[in-house]
């Protein structure tokens, strides 16, 4: 026998209960929502703030011309960190001193320094002949920017470890008891990071970093200030002796650090790629690219900018390119695809312009090759 029905008071109540309970849960919700929207201001606004303390400008400097850049022989006798300006470097120094000069007029300044004894004096001869005392505020030596680390070159065999290098990459390559481009990025990342929080900590009213040190330094800076790829890195040209990057702060930009490459206070930043073109009639040019950064990234798909800058630089109609390859060395291209194309997969590779679908029955030489499709 089934329960008699509630009374009507008790119905009203339970549905009163119902109401009140779905209202206090809608109200929860609404205030949870309404606290993370104020939490996620309060970063915003700090994140904000904390990029408006910022340095206005991060000034990168290579070193004058040394010894070891004019007596690759050298390198035999003395060591790396040794190695001290030529004449012509120091008059170098003199004259980017006054470059910077020009560009930081009285604002208060910020010198990084390698420990090295080619950038020590370049440093020094850049404060002493442009800056006033008033300005500087510190000198800092750090050994974090000093230049790649290459090991005992004593020996007879350095040629070939340079031209090991070049074959597998600078940023990959570790020269026996020395580092790899990739172990440079890492302790300049952390230099990087800590100088700036350095800087918000101390408020001293410093308004530029100038940062002197090396050219492959200066590439990695960039490289983790740019988030570029080790390809795109692998395409900048290293600085000429005593030249200057200027990165100035740009508050438009959303990035961490929002700074820019400005080419009309400083030196500008050069690339090159070396490609394979494969035009309609199947024939093929090996051409260098020049200004590879000028494409915007994702650089590997921005096919009809690589066609056109290819058109500006060597003459001929975009429309007659069939396709584009970077210039990969084929035991390399073996070794890294030759599994999957055993397996027939398809692969969309980052370091071309266009789709590969791996043919399992396609056999070159002996290996398996990726057959590019048409453009």
């Amino acid at each position: 026998m089934s329960a008699p029905p509630p009374p009507p008071l008790q119905r009203r109540h339970w549905l009163l209960c119902g109401v009140l309970g779905g209202a206090s849960g809608l109200l929860a919700a609404y205030s949870l929502n309404a606290y993370r929207d104020r939490g996620v201001e309060v970063l915003r606004r700090y994140a904000e703030a904390r990029r408006e303390k910022l340095p206005l400008r991060v000034i990168l400097v290579r070193h004058g011309q040394s010894e070891g850049n004019l007596d690759k022989t050298l390198f035999k006798t003395k060591g790396d960190n040794l190695m001290e300006l030529t004449q012509l470097g120091s008059k170098q120094a003199v004259a980017v001193g006054k470059r910077v000069k020009q560009v930081v007029r009285d604002e208060k300044v910020h010198f990084y320094v390698s420990p090295f004894q080619r950038t020590l004096q370049t440093a020094r001869n850049m404060i002493f002949s442009a800056f006033d005392p008033y300005q500087i505020v510190d000198v800092t030596v750090d050994p974090r920017i000093r230049e790649q680390e290459f090991g005992n070159l004593q020996g007879d065999n350095f040629v070939g470890l340079r031209e090991e290098s070049t074959k597998i990459r600078r940023f990959w390559y570790r020269y026996p008891t020395g580092e790899s481009g990739a172990d440079v990025y890492d302790r300049t990342r952390h230099w990087w990071d800590s100088m700036m929080s350095r800087h918000l900590l101390e408020q001293t009213g410093t308004t530029s970093i100038i940062v002197v040190t090396h050219g492959l330094t200066m590439r990695l800076i960039l490289m983790q200030l740019y988030h570029w790829s080790p390809n795109t890195f692998h395409s900048v040209w290293n600085p000429d002796n005593c030249a200057m990057y200027v990165l100035k702060k740009n508050m438009s930009s959303s990035a961490h650090y929002p700074y820019f490459v400005d080419e009309t206070e400083g030196d500008r930043l050069m690339s090159s790629i070396d490609l394979v073109v494969t035009f309609r009639d199947n024939s093929t040019k090996q051409l260098t690219m020049v200004d590879y950064l000028s494409i915007p990234p994702p650089r590997t798909f921005q096919l009809p900018a690589v066609k056109q800058l290819l058109a500006e630089q060597f003459g001929f109609d975009p429309l007659d390119i069939k396709g584009i390859d970077p210039r990969l060395r084929e035991d390399m291209l073996v070794t890294s695809l030759c599994d999957a194309a055993r397996a027939g997969l398809a692969l969309l590779c980052d370091t071309m312009w266009y789709y590969v679908l791996l043919e399992p029955h396609a056999a070159v030489k002996g290996a398996w090759l990726p057959q590019p499709c048409a453009m």
